[in-house]
């Protein structure tokens, strides 16, 4: 009979359109409009080498060396330095698109000329900024050095090119131990999204209650008259939920890593078991509103649509900078919004190389399950009705 039971409640919810429209594929139409206006961000394209045009004797000398010498690895050069004899011929190359940028010394400023706003522009802005802070830095100490002499005490020689070495050389202060370095910063939005979609199965748990309860539905009027045991109805129909649920997730999980190829770091299989733990949490807390709200079925879908738009705006849905805003100000929401132990559980997974924030954040997830759970039995046991 549970059998029967449970294949009946399967039917039932595949039937339910608009819950299976917001639970399925209203995250899968909001993950694919994010895709398309974060899509040239999330998947990074590898840095050329960048066609450069200088003007002879115009160039300052320091400039053009570390122009010359910059690279993107030990084989390939960040610039291909071209020289021009003049301001008009440099200027022609670029409308001819030999170049893709040029500079030029005006008024002791180096003026950096480009056709639009690029990823060369920018890398070049900032490689210029740095040459600055060197230049200065060698006609400071070349200032002391002399200002020491000049007083007799016997300074030590400036040599530029040690003082050159000193500040471009690369050292590594940390020891890179991440196993999941395929993520990047819009992938936060997308795990604010999954926890959306978790907590959209509240919408079933709604349902549930409100298909045992007389004063609900005419569903209700039979079940109660029935000699079917009420807890072992809500489990069964628990099952199946939860059931749907999981697939729901897992469609959904496939759609972004498989189809949108978005990085959702390593650990696939813990991903997966915190997509359950979330469809849990959000199933157990729609049973518990339906059983807290008096009123139609609508009325709870409405405060749950507003309930899971808010916390899914605090875990980061909406901007990751609301998130932090949380995280410093408000921590403690954190750990009563299960739209953030979603996406937290997913973070520890990235971030850390053990497992103890992912098993906190789980844990206390699950305890809000068994609270919203044990709120349902305590509101719903001995109900009786004045009539049927």
């Amino acid at each position: 009979m549970i059998n029967m039971l449970f294949l009946t409640r399967l039917k039932v919810l595949l039937k339910r359109k608009s819950t299976l429209f917001w639970v399925l594929l209203f995250p899968i139409l909001l993950a694919s409009a994010e895709y398309f206006a974060f899509g040239k961000f999330i998947k990074s394209t590898p840095i050329e080498t960048i066609s450069i045009g200088i003007i002879e004797n115009n160039t300052p000398e320091l400039l053009e060396d570390v122009l010359k010498e910059a690279k993107i690895d030990d084989d390939k050069n960040l610039y291909e330095v071209i020289a021009y004899a003049n301001l008009e011929s440099v200027d022609k190359a670029l409308e001819d698109k030999q170049i893709e940028l040029y500079i030029y010394e005006k008024e002791e400023k180096i003026e950096v000329v480009a056709n639009s706003n690029s990823t060369a522009l920018t890398i070049t802005h900032s490689l210029i900024k740095e040459v600055k802070i060197i230049e200065k830095t060698i006609t400071d100490a070349y200032k002391i050095y002399y200002e020491d002499l000049a007083a007799g005490r016997n300074p030590m020689e400036v040599n530029p090119q040690e003082i050159l070495e000193n500040i471009t050389k690369e050292k590594d202060y940390f020891k890179d131990i991440s196993s999941s370095k395929d993520a990047t910063f819009y992938t936060f939005y997308f795990y604010s999204l999954i926890a959306m979609a978790c907590l959209y199965a509240a919408l079933f748990g709604v349902s549930i209650i409100n298909d045992i309860r007389a004063d609900r539905s005419s569903l209700g009027i039979r079940i109660s008259s029935s000699v079917v045991s009420k807890h072992k109805l809500i489990i069964t129909y628990f099952l199946a939920s939860a059931l749907l649920q999981v697939i729901s997730s897992a469609i959904l999980y496939v759609y972004l890593a498989l189809i949108l190829k978005v990085a959702l770091g390593g650990n696939v299989g813990l991903i997966l078991i915190t997509l359950i733990l979330g469809g849990i949490a959000g199933i157990t807390i729609g049973m518990l509103i339906g059983a807290l709200v008096k009123g139609s079925e609508a009325k709870c879908q409405g405060i749950i649509t507003s309930i899971t738009l808010s916390c899914s705006c605090l875990a980061g849905l909406m901007s990751v900078d609301v998130k932090h805003l949380v995280d410093k100000y408000m921590s403690f929401i954190n750990y009563i919004n299960p739209a953030a132990l979603i996406t937290n559980s997913l973070y520890a997974l990235y971030y850390y190389d053990t497992y103890t924030k992912y098993i906190i954040y789980s844990c206390v997830l699950l305890g809000i399950s068994l609270l919203a759970i044990l709120g349902v039995i305590l509101k719903t046991r001995g109900e009786k009705y004045a009539s049927l």
